[in-house]
């Protein structure tokens, strides 16, 4: 039996040969023929597909962030300014896309919104494999029919250690005054280098992973 996508391109090619038949001296333009029928195709694209271009999109964000956050804080004298993400042209690109990112933390700087049973749940899950010393995979969840939520562990860096190291050891006196000065709930520090910090958080719209198949 003859497929249904299989027929189509049999009326389609059929009815443009027919059409050029008018006319016995016109050569049939083969390439035009074809290029009409790729152009007429629907592509089928899996939830498979969307999932594993969104876990890459995910990594290339976050490594691309990572690397400029690290710049950043490495280019300045006090680290207290650049350590935030707004301002980072990986962060502004991603935002330009509809993504969002943004990292969570047990630890955190200042006063927010507590992490919700979801984030709860992943954060223990990476904790725990931090605490046995396992290797800790990005991941990726679906979060409802349209958005896509990346994960990955934030690791504590020897450059991060002027601001969340140990006090007295690693932040000076002027940076402790600092810290307590602009974020007095500080409670990020007395990190030991390599040690899971938080969690990056970035949102991803299934639209934006449709498009780039």
């Amino acid at each position: 039996m003859m497929k249904t996508s299989d027929c189509n391109r049999s009326i389609l090619f059929t009815a443009i040969t027919l059409l050029l038949s008018c006319n016995p001296g016109a050569p049939i333009d083969s390439k035009a023929v074809k290029e009409e029928i790729q152009s007429r195709k629907i592509r089928k694209v899996s939830a498979s597909d969307i999932m594993t271009l969104a876990l890459k999109t995910g990594e290339e964000i976050q490594a691309d962030v990572t690397r400029q956050h690290l710049s950043s804080i490495l280019a300045a004298e006090g680290g207290i300014e650049r350590c935030t993400l707004s301002s980072l042209p990986a962060v502004l690109k991603a935002k330009s896309r509809g993504i969002e990112v943004s990292r969570i933390s047990q630890h955190s700087r200042e006063k927010g919104r507590p992490m919700d049973s979801v984030e709860l749940e992943v954060y223990a899950a990476f904790k725990y494999a931090a605490q046995r010393q396992l290797k800790m995979i990005p991941s990726l969840e679906e979060v409802n029919e349209t958005t896509l939520r990346y994960w990955a562990p934030i690791i504590m860096k020897k450059a991060c250690q002027s601001c969340h190291g140990k006090k007295g050891v690693h932040i000076s006196p002027k940076t402790q005054k600092l810290l307590q000065k602009q974020l007095s709930k500080d409670q990020a520090f007395d990190f030991e280098e390599g040690a899971l910090m938080g969690l990056w958080r970035i949102k991803i719209p299934k639209k934006e992973i449709i498009k780039s198949l």
